[in-house]
């Protein structure tokens, strides 16, 4: 288990996670942030949410090779003339981008998922991403609420 020692006392990582409250459109046209995040404390006790827009999962200790997964399930993500509707998540730490999904997921209802492995420090913020490429005709479709991100 990871440790920073500050002062004497030893600051412990804990899992931290957090779940999506609402819902939110999916980005359309360029990368938009997830927003409306609640701190999962009950099932992993180290989480904090920050921003403005409760928009990120703060780190509040170091972990070497942590793991960062999120689930970003929607719906209502139609078919238009030109083809389906293709999602996209991806995660950044701070401000870089250390995961995106490699293949657009196809609507109408699906689930995002990307993770990432590294070393994370405390104060780093994980924020979720997300884009709908829509063909005329389609629509982006719609996050909905009970989607995750977590730090293990």
């Amino acid at each position: 288990m990871s440790f920073v020692i500050v002062a004497g006392v030893a600051v412990v990582f804990l899992p931290s996670g957090m779940k999506k409250s609402g819902t939110q459109s999916m980005p359309t046209g360029d990368w938009g942030q997830i927003t409306g995040w609640v701190a999962d404390t009950a099932g992993y006790p180290g989480s904090v949410v920050v921003g403005t827009t409760k928009n990120g999962l703060k780190a509040l200790a170091d972990k070497t090779s942590a793991k960062v997964l999120a689930a970003i399930p929607f719906t209502d993500a139609n078919t238009g003339f030109g083809g389906a509707t293709q999602l996209q998540a991806r995660l950044r730490v701070n401000s870089k981008i250390v995961a995106t999904i490699d293949t657009p997921v196809e609507g109408p209802s699906g689930t995002l998922s990307v993770s990432a492995t590294f070393d994370i420090a405390a104060g780093d913020v994980v924020t979720v991403e997300a884009l709908a490429s829509v063909s005329p005709g389609g629509s982006e479709g719609t996050i909905s609420a009970g989607g995750y991100v977590r730090i293990t």
